[in-house]
């Protein structure tokens, strides 16, 4: 099975990119993905707003539907965005939030609205009755394999925003296996709880041994996402 996805550059990549932008979650959107993997479905084109009740910029739509092979799988799907002024159309950037399950990447919500963080700016969707927010705290926290990534500082806290310190992690362990115990919010920012431990169990069957514990901030100084998780397994 084949998807089109944009998995780098997280947030608004336009130097008109607001400075508070943090990746909230991913929004499933089965109107243009499906209600899984290889569904056979009839896709709809997703209005995309300037603001919430606000001007139709463009649209998210399917641009090449599912090849399906004779084995059973699939491959192909394309979802691109159109936005009004622009001549070409670009993929909808997304990250999985389960195995092979597209969501669009979520950058401020109100209510049923999402603003969505597209190629070049972003732009706004009411949310339908079948459209499901995973919420980065959600994502994190439900025994996921999570790792700390390269937009980690390497440094933990013992209370969320109280004096962080150097994390005791070998420098050559580049984005460490964690586990996510908890989340709190300490004056705006999300803070996680996290047990950092010396191996991933997909790398070694040993049983991990803790090195550290403390809070990390959720986000970088760039919106990006300092705990992530592989949503295929190992």
């Amino acid at each position: 099975m084949k998807i089109v996805l944009v998995l780098g550059c997280l947030v608004v990549c336009t130097p008109a990119a607001r400075a508070q932008d943090q990746v909230l979650g991913l929004l499933a959107l089965p109107e243009v993905f499906g209600d899984g993997p290889c569904d056979r479905f009839s896709p709809k084109e997703v209005p995309l707003y300037e603001i919430p009740d606000g001007a139709v910029v463009g649209v998210a739509r399917v641009t090449k539907s599912w090849t399906f092979q004779g084995n059973g799988g699939c491959e192909g799907l394309e979802v691109t965005v159109s936005l009004r002024g622009l001549a070409a159309e670009r993929p909808l950037p997304t990250r999985e939030y389960a195995y092979e399950e597209p969501g669009a990447v979520v950058l401020e919500t109100r209510g049923r609205w999402f603003r969505l963080h597209l190629a070049t700016r972003s732009a706004w969707v009411l949310a339908s009755k079948r459209d499901e927010f995973h919420s980065l705290e959600s994502l994190l926290t439900e025994g996921r394999l999570t790792y700390l990534t390269s937009d980690w500082n390497r440094q933990l806290a013992d209370n969320p925003g109280r004096g962080e310190r150097a994390a005791r992690v070998p420098a050559n362990v580049a984005q460490p296996a964690v586990r996510v115990l908890s989340s709190r919010r300490d004056h705006g920012q999300l803070w996680l709880q996290v047990e950092v431990m010396s191996h991933s169990s997909c790398d070694d069957i040993s049983e991990p041994k803790l090195m550290d514990r403390g809070w990390v901030r959720a986000h970088s100084r760039s919106g990006q996402p300092v705990v992530w998780f592989s949503s295929r397994g190992c």
